[in-house]
């Protein structure tokens, strides 16, 4: 359910307005109206700014996190209020100031450049040694030596076609290597002459290989250790800027709601206005009144105003508040439909799953992790173990465990059979779409008045009735002919007041116009609508068979009992049969996984909320609080 809200607006003496803020972040229950953007403000910019920066630099620590924290020493020293440089050694710093915040930046940020001019440095001298690698091991020594003699050699490189003993003999060249399809050579000759070989390319390598190759290696070493030494650092590191994080966080927040206030008599008052949960409003009020600040109660219209939305649901339905979130909170003056959504979703998911042993293995597999967790359990597994008790339910009714057919499988009596699945698929779609009109023609009753419902609701009656009155007797239910004419008389009432009173106040003429129109809409919406269920039926047949093709495959490997078959050759049929079954079952599951989340979430947010007439738009409760 929505939670109800009450609306207070505060006048407060212009002195004291950061004082009362400060008290009202204390008391944490108030979702402050928000009539100014921060962008509005340079502080509050740069505030937006440094937390962008900030995140930017923890995205840059990720890749050298290894997932362990090393053990903690002291904190961050302050000497004469200043904070000293924090050492890239394995400690927590304690952030006790955004100065510190910003240094710990500074150091971090200084890591990291060190350690990209390293490996720049690494590529110039890997490309380096590519480069003169055929040239081998020479001394640049002996190199100066002939240079202080009056010779100089030079180094070129011809492709090898070109490389011909006449070319050798006419420029008195001697070969080193030839690599790609070139051929490596030097010429020696007098200082200050200038050789012509037109077609080859003179080289200018620096120094040998083994040089290279020693300061190469020199550099990876040093490249290893900070980047070990950053790896011990960074749960520490990301640990501190996080709480800057907050700290900033808390300042942004403290200056947005700060500015919220509207200036009155000359700037010497603030009016300040907020919403507050009506369970936490009296404590809320005392609190106030037992320091002395002046507020009161107004009304607001929901119309006009977008009043924070705060969902309030029982252990089950809250784990399916994440399904609700992933399209839009319902606005304050629709309802909330989590509830109605959950156990058709449980059921969806089931059927998409269409195996008892995924869905137990599902649920072991959230159960352990949870049971391993500390802190707070995140909705999303609580979810999960529902969403998996349910598939293992579900697939039961099915008749399939890890692909194996149970003996109620393709029971006449089963309505979760395969022969009878895509039946009670289609039945499914209706009974929820059906719901979903019902729903929407509540919420226009609740926002226009009832008598705008009555239409909305003749439609439910009339489907209803008339496809009571044709589906039973097909499906072998005998009716009582009273019970008959019951249905066809609710069904004519019905059309009446979809036909004759759509819109209140109108002409019936246009009424009955409006009706003809309607009819075909809804005709045509209701085929199209529950003919999408369908995917129901086929997505849990497709996993299931492919269970039991895997299932197959691997038995086949499996040498059959009395075909004189030796000991290795079992075992390795067994083997490979496991291997098989593992792989196949984890790709079939992995699929299962995605179709039974995709699938009954566009039913959901497709079909249901269509028919519905669900609006959304609604914006989270999110009190002014201190983290």
């Amino acid at each position: 359910m929505i939670q109800p809200m009450n609306k207070y607006a505060f006048l407060i003496f212009h002195r004291e307005y950061e004082a009362f803020l400060g008290e009202l972040r204390s008391l944490g229950v108030v979702h402050v109206q928000e009539q100014k953007q921060a962008k509005e403000v340079e502080e509050l910019q740069q505030i937006i700014r440094e937390r962008t920066h900030l995140s930017e630099v923890l995205r840059a620590l990720r890749p050298y996190a290894t997932g362990k924290a090393p053990e903690t020493t002291e904190g961050t020293e302050t000497t004469e209020g200043k904070a000293t440089p924090i050492s890239s050694s394995p400690t927590a710093p304690v952030l006790r100031s955004e100065e510190e915040g910003r240094q710990l930046i500074a150091e971090v940020e200084a890591q990291l450049a060190r350690l990209a001019t390293l490996q720049e440095q690494r590529n110039a001298l890997s490309q380096e040694a590519q480069e003169v690698s055929p040239w081998g091991e020479f001394s640049t020594q002996g190199i100066a030596r002939l240079s202080e003699a009056g010779y100089t050699l030079s180094f070129f490189a011809l492709p090898v076609s070109r490389f011909t003993e006449d070319f050798c003999q006419s420029h008195d060249v001697v070969s080193v290597s030839e690599r790609s399809g070139k051929v490596y050579f030097v010429l020696l000759h007098l200082c200050g002459e200038s050789p012509e070989l037109p077609e080859a390319e003179c080289l200018h390598p620096r120094r040998s290989i083994g040089e290279v190759e020693a300061e190469l290696q020199a550099t990876e070493q040093t490249i290893q250790e900070a980047r070990g030494q950053l790896s011990t650092s960074v749960p520490h590191y990301e640990e501190a800027l996080q709480s800057y994080d907050v700290m900033l966080e808390n300042r942004l927040t403290f200056g947005t709601v700060r500015l919220q206030g509207d200036a009155l008599a000359d700037e010497r008052l603030m009016l300040l206005e907020g919403f507050v949960p009506s369970d936490l409003a009296p404590s809320f009020e005392a609190a106030l009144q037992a320091r002395g600040y002046y507020f009161r109660q107004i009304d607001f219209d929901p119309e006009v105003e977008r009043v924070p939305i705060q969902l309030k649901n029982n252990a089950f339905t809250r784990s399916f508040e994440f399904i609700t979130e992933l399209y839009s909170l319902p606005n304050y003056q629709e309802i909330d439909q989590t509830y109605l959504i959950a156990p058709f979703f449980m059921l969806f998911f089931g059927l998409c799953f269409g195996d008892a042993g995924y869905g137990l293995v599902l649920l072991a597999a959230t159960t352990l992790v949870r049971l391993r967790s500390k802190g707070p359990v995140p909705s999303i597994l609580t979810l999960l173990q529902w969403l998996g008790a349910g598939a293992f339910a579900v697939g039961l009714m099915m008749g399939g465990i890890f692909g194996i057919e149970l003996p109620w499988a393709h029971s006449p009596v089963n309505i979760f059979s395969q022969e009878k699945m895509m039946t009670t698929s289609v039945v499914i779609g209706i009974i929820q779409v059906l719901l979903a009109k019902a729903i929407g023609a509540y919420k226009r009753g609740r926002q226009q008045g009832w008598r705008y419902s009555l239409s909305g609701f003749a439609w439910v009656l009339l489907l209803s009735s008339a496809g009571l009155a044709y589906a039973l007797p097909m499906a072998g239910v005998i009716l009582p002919m009273s019970v008959t004419y019951a249905l066809y008389g609710l069904a004519g009432l019905s059309a009446l007041v979809v036909f004759f009173y759509n819109s209140p106040g109108k002409n019936p003429l246009v009424n009955f116009g409006s009706g003809v129109w309607t009819t075909y809409e809804t005709a045509s919406g209701l085929l199209g609508d529950s003919l999408s269920y369908i995917r129901l039926f086929a997505i849990g047949l497709t996993g299931g068979i492919l269970g039991g093709v895997f299932n197959q495959l691997a038995l086949s490997c499996v040498p059959a009992s009395g075909s004189g078959a030796s000991v290795v050759a079992h075992v390795l049929g067994w083997l490979f049969a496991l291997v098989i079954l593992a792989l196949g079952h984890g790709i079939n599951f992995g699929i299962a996984m995605i179709g039974a989340f995709v699938h009954p979430l566009r039913l959901t947010f497709v079909e249901y909320y269509k028919n519905s007439e669900f609006e959304g738009g609604g914006r989270a409760y999110t009190p002014f609080r201190q983290k």
